[in-house]
């Protein structure tokens, strides 16, 4: 462990580039934990080694206690999920191969047990990262966990102080659960999106950015630092004014969230009566408890390719109903939008590497996929009020084809199709769009990108309010309101404060937003007067002219 120094380092700011798994900025004093690994140091005599042994199975003994302990408390506190998975690490610590390995360190190498715990972990973590099963790959960087857990436990170390953002290698679920009381943020030099750890810090509201690289290891304890979920950065050295903005941001949230819980109930409609749907964007049961707290309505996007980013092959049909299933059976008569599969782009999984088409385009290359996903979803979505997305469509004609494959395998349920609207060319051709679609989302992070010549990280906090970008959105709606079909917005500007009120002005029925921010929306929804939001929208159409407008 490192000293701890408290106070600001000097010098200027140093930005540390991730991925955003938990929206949200914090600030706060970092609290490095032990994610390094094992650094054998001191051989123990053969003489002492069967006590070193035992020691080894005490710590793992006492670290299953503990997280039976972790779980029975998430389950106090109504997150069974969450306890579930936590659970899953009194199995993994009482595993015959787990100590088996710690056995073999200490018996025939004369490592320490904490040493020799960590080390076993880490390679049944190397192990697991490189199983074809996706789902089973996740569980290596709870593996560690266990092992960092069971480690301090045979040293007898006591916890320590958590208030703070938390900066590891990689974090088990039950590290999150346990610690996230006093912590205010988290950063890992490694880590997923998809990982459990990053389920269960989505579910709590709290910053979280992976992936950050050894650089973030380099931070001391005590280190005043910025983690901003939003854009995936850690800022050491932040400057003064960017840690009044982030703390600024922490406390609104914190507000926002209460405020949000207290009025779940109230309808989201603004002053002058005019109702919007809030749903959210969630993939996980973790991230529709959230959504549930503050109020949404359903879920207005799921999307089903996250799971999946790492798979070797296309995934099965149990294997998709077993991801899709936990989520969609907590929206029984409730929205459920489920997006096909947007693989290509940046968003590519290695069977896939190589592929120049993405999102509809791609699936249409491999149409027996195509199907199994659509079959999948209508086993999994049984109940709700299912909804289909197909992402980045481009022409009316996919949306035949798409319709045509789903009618086999609907078996009597009803299931209504929709249509992404992410890209100019989409955008012109609404009309012909909306005349086969039961519905219409405006994804406004590719949209704004496509238009703008932005890369998709610029995107997210592009002027969606730029005249090219309007103009678009616009006629989208015109075209889903003569085709008498609801449009929606899925993308950042659904919750961004300047673009909501004009969204709403333009006419759209539907915002769907993180789980995290769908209280704070509505909140919003709840302050405009949807007379005046719709002439401010009209206004901002016409400033460059009628002439303009004309040329979309």
């Amino acid at each position: 462990m490192r000293p701890a120094r408290a106070g600001r380092l000097s010098g200027p700011e140093l930005i540390l580039h991730g991925v955003s798994a938990a929206p949200g900025t914090t600030v706060g004093r970092a609290v490095v934990l032990d994610g390094t690994g094992a650094n054998p140091s001191v051989t123990v005599p053969p003489a002492q080694r069967g006590e070193e042994g035992a020691r080894a199975r005490r710590g793992l003994e006492a670290a299953a206690a503990e997280l039976e302990e972790i779980a029975k408390e998430l389950r106090r506190d109504g997150r069974d999920d969450e306890a579930d998975i936590v659970e899953t690490g009194v199995l993994m610590a009482m595993d015959p191969g787990l100590i088996s390995r710690v056995d073999t360190l200490i018996a025939e190498l004369g490592w320490q047990a904490p040493e020799a715990l960590r080390e076993a972990a880490d390679q049944a973590a190397a192990e697991l990262a490189l199983l074809q099963d996706p789902m089973l790959a996740l569980r290596a960087d709870d593996v560690r966990s266990v092992g960092r857990r069971a480690a301090a436990c045979a040293t007898g170390a006591l916890k320590r102080a958590t208030e703070g953002v938390l900066i590891a290698a990689t974090l088990g679920p039950a590290d999150v659960a346990e610690l996230a009381q006093k912590a205010t943020g988290i950063a890992l030099a490694g880590g997923g999106v998809t990982a459990h750890a990053a389920i269960v810090a989505r579910s709590l509201g709290l910053p979280m950015v992976v992936g950050l690289g050894a650089g973030a290891l380099e931070i001391e304890d005590g280190e005043e630092v910025v983690v901003d979920g939003d854009r995936g950065i850690l800022v050491r050295r932040p400057d003064a004014q960017r840690v009044s903005v982030a703390r600024g941001k922490a406390e609104n949230r914190r507000v926002a969230r209460e405020t949000a819980v207290a009025r779940r109930l109230v309808p989201a409609q603004t002053r002058d009566g005019h109702r919007i749907r809030v749903l959210a964007n969630a993939s996980t049961v973790a991230e529709l408890h959230e959504a549930d707290q503050q109020g949404a309505e359903g879920v207005g996007l799921l999307r089903s390719e996250l799971l999946f980013l790492e798979a070797p092959t296309w995934p099965s049909f149990k294997e998709q109903v077993d991801v899709l299933r936990p989520v969609l059976s907590r929206l029984a008569g409730r929205v459920a939008t489920v997006r096909l599969f947007d693989f290509g782009g940046d968003k590519t999984p290695p069977f896939l590497r190589g592929a120049r088409a993405r999102g509809i385009d791609l699936l249409l290359e491999s149409p027996a996929q195509l199907k199994t996903q659509l079959a999948a979803i209508v086993e999994a979505g049984g109940g709700t009020e299912l909804r289909i997305l197909v992402p980045m469509v481009t022409s009316s004609g996919q949306l035949r084809t798409v319709r045509e494959m789903l009618g086999p395998v609907l078996g009597g349920q009803r299931a209504v199709l929709g249509a992404m609207i992410e890209t100019p060319e989409a955008a012109l051709r609404a009309t012909e769009i909306a005349s086969h679609a039961d519905f219409l989302s405006i994804g406004t992070n590719d949209l704004t990108q496509l238009v703008l010549g932005f890369d998709r990280e610029q995107s997210r906090t592009a002027p969606v309010t730029d005249i090219r970008v309007l103009r678009l959105m616009d006629a989208t709606m015109r075209a889903a309101h003569v085709a008498r079909i609801p449009v929606d917005v899925c993308g950042e500007a659904a919750s961004d404060p300047k673009a909501m009120p004009i969204l709403v002005g333009l006419g759209v029925d539907e915002l769907s937003v993180a789980a995290a921010r769908v209280g704070q929306v509505r909140e919003w929804v709840r302050k405009i007067d949807f007379s005046a939001v719709e002439k401010e929208s009209e206004r901002l159409l016409h400033q460059a002219g009628h002439a303009g407008r004309q040329s979309i």
